[in-house]
């Protein structure tokens, strides 16, 4: 605390020595070339321009502390490829900084000091990233990335409460991170006409996804993980229709209607750590493009096999951590693709005789730390199993041959059961052939 006590003491030094003096870099070790592999030492210079050697392309990284960026200190450089700016502890940068780098690909500003970005910062820059991540920043004035064309722009770990319109005028942009902020809205329109394809609003404060807001026609993932959406309505999505992933774990939500997924090219669906208790028979009807579908961690007591009857690309399904009790008949008979399902945690006692029936194969079954007592000889019939994973329940024995119930299944795992000993005996030789026959197989009492 002491030693980082310090550091911003000599932050705000040098902040008032530079701006009386007017020196961008004093006293700096600036590296250049492939790695960073040739150094110099610089006393004092305005311009950056002034400091790297005229050569084909350069990538520069510069130690030390650089408090202000002036007017022009990094201008008129056409050889420059890549700048990493980052814990400079520079707290300031004046329109202007930045101009004529045409070959500009990286821009690295994170871990400093920053608290505003002024208008015209950004002005004109065509890069790949932007990145000013883990600053202080709570402001982002009107046009501080005007005429930006960048594939993304990092701003990710600041303290930003709002988003103006105007932010990002004339931008064109692939990638945006705002994670890890103190935003609850942004203005309607701000990121409409950038081209976004990638939006991470990670650790905020959203309470719903307002259709004005996410008007985005060409997102295609959308990353709302750790808000606080407490609903989630019909239409929400309808001006995200190109959207095929949305991660919206860690929020509140209670219950998923029917209707908000309509007309939508959702691939995959994260729905994990909410409070669902409540899922409409046909809320995932219309996904029809959906593979991956995680509903872990949640309250959810029964599983409904009308729920991803239209989504035949299904292939991995989660919905560990629940209060479900009972598998029934058919419960993958839509999912023809399924390589995965994950059951595990839940307080299944009960799996019904038709349960995996038209199932031909899967790669993992997990079943683990459930309540299951008794496993039926019959159940798995001829499907073809990779992994089951039958660890953590309450089986005392299984009867009937080993070698023939589990014929078609490479892998399993059976410890931490409660196993009588004629049983324990029996599931070790099967656990030596099994083995045997696949070298990689688990097999434990």
């Amino acid at each position: 605390m002491r030693s980082s006590l310090l550091d911003v003491l000599i932050c705000i030094l040098l902040v008032k020595v530079s701006e009386s003096e007017k020196i961008t870099f004093e006293n700096v070790t600036v590296l250049w070339r492939l790695n960073y592999k040739v150094e110099k030492t610089v006393a004092t210079s305005e311009n950056l321009k002034k400091i790297i050697p005229d050569e084909e392309q350069v990538s520069v990284k510069i130690l030390g502390h650089v408090p202000i960026l002036y007017e022009k200190s990094i201008f008129d450089v056409p050889n420059l490829k890549n700048l990493d700016l980052s814990n400079v502890c520079l707290e300031k940068i004046e329109p202007g900084a930045f101009g004529n780098l045409p070959l500009l690909e990286d821009l690295l500003l994170y871990g400093n000091n920053l608290t505003e970005i002024k208008t015209a910062t950004f002005t004109n820059l065509n890069v790949s990233q932007v990145v000013l991540l883990s600053n202080s920043i709570t402001l982002l004035e009107p046009g501080a990335f005007r005429n930006l064309k960048a594939v993304s722009v990092s701003l990710d770990n600041n303290k930003l409460t709002e988003f103006s319109s105007d932010v990002f005028e004339n931008v064109t942009l692939g990638i945006l991170g705002l994670a890890l902020n103190r935003l609850h809205t942004i203005a309607p329109g701000a990121l409409s006409a950038i081209g976004l394809t990638e939006l991470n609003l990670f650790n905020n404060n959203f309470e719903e996804i307002d259709p004005e807001i996410f008007d985005m026609q060409e997102l295609v993932s959308l990353d709302l993980d750790l808000n606080s959406i407490k609903l989630l309505r019909p239409g929400d999505l309808r001006n995200l229709p190109e959207l095929k992933e949305l991660w919206l774990v860690e929020n509140q939500l209670e219950e998923i209607p029917e209707g908000v997924f309509n007309n939508t090219k959702l691939t995959k669906l994260d729905l994990s750590n909410n409070q669902i208790a409540k899922i409409a028979s046909k809320a995932f009807e219309d996904i029809r493009e959906l593979t991956l579908l995680r509903l872990d961690f949640n309250k959810i007591t029964d599983w409904d096999n009308n729920w991803l009857s239209e989504a035949k690309s299904i292939s991995e399904i989660s919905i560990s951590y629940n209060l479900i009790t009972e598998i029934p008949d058919e419960v993958l008979k839509n999912y023809s693709n399924v390589t995965r399902i994950d059951f595990r945690g839940n307080k299944i006692r009960k799996i019904s005789a038709q349960a995996f029936y038209k199932l031909q194969h899967i790669d993992h079954l997990n079943l683990a730390n459930n309540e299951i007592d008794n496993w039926n000889p019959d159940l798995l019939g001829n499907v073809s199993i990779v992994s089951l994973d039958l660890r953590g329940n309450k089986l005392k024995c299984i009867k009937g041959d080993l070698e023939t119930i589990f014929r078609n299944v490479q892998i399993v795992y059976l410890d931490k059961n409660p196993w009588e000993e004629e049983c324990a005996k029996k599931i070790v030789e099967f656990q030596q052939k099994k083995k045997n026959r696949y070298p990689g197989g688990i097999v434990t009492n």
